[in-house]
């Protein structure tokens, strides 16, 4: 006789997932910065942690502190995996795309195809996507149309500039994401003694005017030069100013990125003007109280207007439309705006601060 107990089938309960797409070179600080402001995003946000990190070597996970538990898929080769692990994940996922510059010329196409695809996956799960502040470059179509109707699908997408989201058909601009890094206690303002530079490898070098203002502008503050390297392409660029500018050359050499970076920030703690075209350059030397300049010929515009979003104007200037008393008289400018810079700084800190705790609520109401 078989007994009337009806059986009951136990549903486990499958754990939530988040998905980062953390890409990147070792052998670009700025890019590790604003990869790891991402991840911090992405941190703590579901039970498990899935990050895509392409071709990037060991050390890249370490720079970015990306957690021991977390399923890193690596290469090209692991984006089939990627797309299966978002098709067949829980309700509810979260996908966070990597902050930073937006390539959109024509050869992404099919990227932004798959980028559009994993949107609407996500979307489809009831899941949420976050756009970390990012800036579009070279944009056509239709890469460009692709990318906007992926942005509008997510719940949060952010800009780091009015032209990028200006070509996105609108939306929210926020401050670049590696501001979020904090404000550092760099030395007192009398303490500082050094004007650092680094600038592009791949760029023209600067001619004898440029090198003539940026000399007489240290020699007139006290100040000693000291070029740096944050990103190792850069380097051979970085020893070539040194001896143009009779300053001090300080390679990154044998060093592990990790090291790298806090040797650079240690740097900008102690230097009153950073002079750079690197943007994140820039960034960590304001975050260490340091006054960050664009002098350069053609600026491109990216730094001018990542920064103006952080409410600091003013502080780029065209190299090549510029004499050389006119480019001393702006560097000496700059010298002055210290508390203006800092307090940008910490009001930038705030407002990623802000952001970050939106994106959390964000998921949690998804998930209620």
């Amino acid at each position: 006789m078989r007994s009337g107990a009806t059986k009951t089938r136990l549903r486990v309960r499958q754990p939530t997932c988040t998905f980062a797409s953390l890409t990147g070179p070792a052998g670009n600080i700025g890019d590790a910065l604003i990869r790891r402001g991402t991840l911090d995003w992405a941190r703590e946000t579901s039970e498990e942690l899935v990050v895509y990190t392409g071709a990037a070597p060991d050390v890249w996970l370490q720079q970015l502190g990306v957690p021991a538990g977390a399923v890193v898929l690596r290469s090209k080769r692991s984006v089939p995996r990627w797309l299966w692990m978002l098709v067949t994940a829980p309700a509810r996922p979260v996908l966070v795309f990597e902050a930073g510059e937006v390539p959109l010329h024509r050869g992404n196409i099919v990227r932004e195809l798959v980028f559009l695809a994993e949107t609407w996956i996500v979307r489809l799960k009831r899941g949420v996507v976050v756009r970390p502040p990012r800036g579009i470059r070279a944009p056509t179509r239709p890469a460009a149309w692709l990318h906007a109707r992926a942005a509008r699908l997510s719940q949060i997408a952010l800009w780091r500039d009015d032209v990028s989201a200006k070509i996105a058909g609108g939306g929210r601009v926020a401050p670049d994401i590696g501001f979020a890094a904090g404000v550092r206690r760099g030395a007192a303002w009398q303490e500082r003694n050094e004007l650092i530079v680094s600038l592009r490898g791949t760029r023209p070098h600067p001619d004898d005017t440029w090198v003539a203002a940026v000399r007489a502008t240290a020699a007139a503050e006290g100040l000693r030069i000291r070029t740096v390297v944050q990103v190792r392409e850069d380097e051979e660029r970085a020893q070539e100013l040194a001896v143009a500018l009779g300053g001090e050359f300080e390679p990154w050499g044998e060093r592990d990125p990790l090291a790298q970076e806090a040797l650079l920030r240690e740097r900008y703690d102690g230097a009153r003007l950073v002079l750079s075209d690197r943007m994140h350059v820039l960034v960590l030397a304001a975050l260490s109280g340091a006054v960050p300049v664009e002098l350069v010929p053609h600026p491109t515009h990216k730094i001018k207007e990542a920064f103006a979003v952080a409410g600091l104007r003013g502080i780029s200037l065209d190299a090549s439309a510029s004499d050389r008393g006119e480019m001393q008289r702006f560097l000496q400018a700059q010298l002055s705006r210290t508390d203006e810079v800092l307090e940008c700084m910490r009001d930038a800190e705030r407002r990623l601060a802000d952001i970050e705790a939106e994106v959390r609520a964000t998921i949690k109401a998804a998930r209620a």
